[in-house]
């Protein structure tokens, strides 16, 4: 804590009080900073070896707020700290729980993406590269070793269809723990991952991961709403299905690594992903053995 209010003073801040704040599944480290002159800010904290890391996160941030992004406002940036505008604690899932009406400033959000060019951008697209590389956590750590020889071949053709879809600015974690509500609005925290990519893929996050599907209702009207105000081309249900067929593996796959590293908490979540990754995947004709891996991983909650 010493070394982090160190950096702060550096950074032109003055901290009266120095909180921890719940992480995500990065390795980075978030603090709430109470700050002598009054008002608070958050700090992130890299380790030492990311530290070029968070000069890139920093840029995206800076990026995305220029363009009027719903995104926290960047503060500084130093070595490995970031410090941004503190939106509270109150995010979708809160918010939606005890009543808040807060869908459409859900989707003005989401739109406000869906909207935004990616020029200048320092993250690069998505490709099939990069899908495959995270479908290949979930291989590791649900399929195994000994995994039916029909896996790979359709994880690799999955990967190269959603590379595939039209494009759109994606934030890439829109889930309702990643969206804090203030003010009527919606702004989006672990921006920093945003990037081109397919244009159904940030969608199918908000409404099908974590507490979203249980608590964003009628998925479908939903998704044929956010079809029409967005201009999505024909074929976009399928699509729809592949990002979220992808977007559930690579999910269950992480959750399993991190709960593998001791973060057990992360497989309170591997049975409702698994749950919907297999509606996914049914729709989709998947190999009989992928499904059968999902409905290991959300039988068993992980390891």
């Amino acid at each position: 804590m010493d070394a982090l209010r160190s950096r702060l003073v550096d950074l032109g801040f003055a901290p009266a009080a120095i909180a921890p704040l719940a992480g995500d599944a990065s390795q980075r480290r978030f603090f709430r900073v109470h700050l002598a002159a009054a008002g608070t800010v958050v700090a992130a904290l890299y380790p030492a070896a990311l530290a070029e890391q968070a000069g890139r996160d920093h840029a995206v941030q800076q990026w995305g707020f220029r363009r009027g992004l719903p995104i926290p406002r960047p503060l500084a940036a130093g070595g490995d700290v970031t410090v941004s505008e503190d939106l509270g604690d109150v995010d979708l899932e809160r918010a939606l729980a005890a009543g808040a009406d807060a869908i459409s400033a859900t989707l003005d959000a989401l739109g406000a993406f869906q909207a935004s060019g990616w020029d200048g951008l320092p993250t690069p697209p998505f490709d099939a590269a990069f899908f495959r590389r995270e479908l290949a956590v979930f291989e590791a750590f649900a399929a195994g070793p000994a995994a039916h020889p029909a896996i790979a071949p359709w994880l690799d053709a999955l990967a190269e269809r959603v590379a595939g879809h039209p494009r759109r600015l994606v934030h890439r974690d829109f889930h309702v723990n990643n969206l804090f509500l203030r003010d009527g609005q919606v702004v989006a925290v672990d921006f920093q991952d945003m990037r081109a990519g397919p244009d159904t893929y940030d969608l199918a996050s908000l409404l099908r991961e974590r507490a979203g599907a249980e608590l964003v209702a009628a998925e479908a009207s939903r998704k044929a709403d956010a079809a029409r105000r967005f201009g999505w081309a024909a074929g976009w249900d399928r699509r729809y299905l592949e990002c979220a067929a992808q977007r559930g593996l690579k999910v269950i796959g992480t959750f399993l690594r991190l709960a593998s590293q001791g973060r057990r908490h992360y497989l309170e979540w591997v049975p409702p992903a698994a749950q919907r990754t297999l509606e996914a995947l049914a729709a989709l004709a998947a190999p009989a053995p992928l499904a059968a891996a999902v409905a290991a991983a959300g039988a068993t909650g992980g390891l």
